[in-house]
């Protein structure tokens, strides 16, 4: 992608958003970010080849922003322009759906002063339903199972505490621009096909002993979730996904230590979508798996090289438990087993 600019404004945020065919939605969103309070900042538009001209009328709009044009769609990826265009100290990653409160961007910055160095996300708020959860955190258990925690749920303030997770929510991912270069760009292989790129993100700078942080005062709005609109492509990827980042990031002997445990839960699994008539995405996952498995040795040796934390201090920042998707909602047995063989899990490793 090029070097990455060394030139940046002191307090200064670039707001990078990633447009494709966002006619229906970036107007909007692009009207709430220019009316942020106390912050100075820009905007970087990166358009991922749209044919609907959306991103032309943005320009047209919004003359302030700085617009990049994709020849081709390069996915999460185009986020790297934005990386290396960058001229604030602070940066932040915010999808073309979201619309903000007029003071989210002076929290992210005020707390990144405070409390130092890490990915930092905010409430995400259901955009129709301004009163329910997103996500209050994104959290992840020792099996890569990742959730956005009280997702679908009433906000009745049960999540104002500001707290460290396992990795920020995609739809707004702040830092600073420093850290951002610590940790490197966004996966560009494309082996992690339109989802679970914010787990790996934030898994990657975990590896490197850069934790991430969740601060409830800055307010994003965001529609709902795809996790509530589960299907069978959807969990292959998903599936899929995880076992990328599993043997991405844990060594070969950590994930030999669990192979039994592994096991269970694979199975468990299994069980558990073919009741609910979804079987046959695990099984394509795993064949998946076995055909990627060369260029998903190649990436971990090349993530390896600069991993600072262990297999042991990295699962201390997951937690046991897992929020099952609203559609796909079980109760707590589910749950149950995944806390009991998380505790066994965290014995071997």
């Amino acid at each position: 992608m090029g070097n990455i600019s060394d030139t940046k404004f002191e307090n200064f945020v670039s707001i990078v958003i990633m447009n494709y065919n966002g006619l229906d939605y970036i107007l909007n969103c692009l009207d709430s970010v220019f009316k942020t309070k106390g912050c100075r900042f820009e905007v970087i538009l990166i358009d991922n080849n749209s044919n609907d001209n959306s991103h032309r009328i943005c320009k047209e709009n919004f003359s302030e922003i700085r617009l990049f044009e994709n020849k081709e769609n390069l996915a999460m990826a185009a986020r790297n322009i934005g990386i290396n265009n960058a001229k604030g100290e602070f940066i932040v990653f915010l999808d073309s759906d979201a619309t903000v409160d007029p003071n989210w961007l002076q929290h992210l910055v005020l707390r990144y002063q405070n409390n130092g160095e890490g990915l930092y996300q905010g409430k995400i708020l259901e955009q129709n339903k301004s009163n329910f959860i997103g996500s209050s955190g994104n959290f992840m258990n020792i099996f890569g199972l990742g959730f956005a925690r009280g997702n679908g749920k009433k906000d009745v303030g049960q999540f104002e505490k500001f707290q460290q997770i396992s990795f920020p929510v995609g739809a707004c991912l702040f830092s600073s621009l420093e850290t951002i270069k610590k940790i490197g760009y966004f996966d560009e292989s494309n082996l992690l096909y339109l989802t679970y790129d914010d787990v790996d993100y934030g898994w990657k700078a975990l590896s490197l002993g850069i934790h991430s942080f969740y601060e409830p005062r800055s307010i994003i709005y965001h529609p709902e979730g795809t996790s509530s609109k589960l299907n069978s492509y959807k969990i292959h990827l998903i599936e899929r996904n995880r076992w990328i980042c599993l043997l991405s990031y844990y060594t070969p002997k950590t994930i030999l230590k669990l192979l039994p445990v592994f096991f269970l839960l694979e199975f468990g699994i299994f069980f558990f979508l073919l009741v609910k008539g979804n079987g046959i995405a695990k099984i394509k996952s795993l064949f998946s798996i076995i055909t990627m498995y060369n260029s998903i040795k190649n990436r971990r040796i090349l993530l390896n090289k600069n991993k600072k934390l262990s297999d042991h201090e990295m699962i201390e920042s997951f937690v046991d438990t897992i929020e099952i998707p609203r559609n796909l909602n079980s109760g707590s047995v589910f749950n149950n087993i995944i806390i009991k063989l998380s505790k066994i899990a965290r014995n071997l490793i």
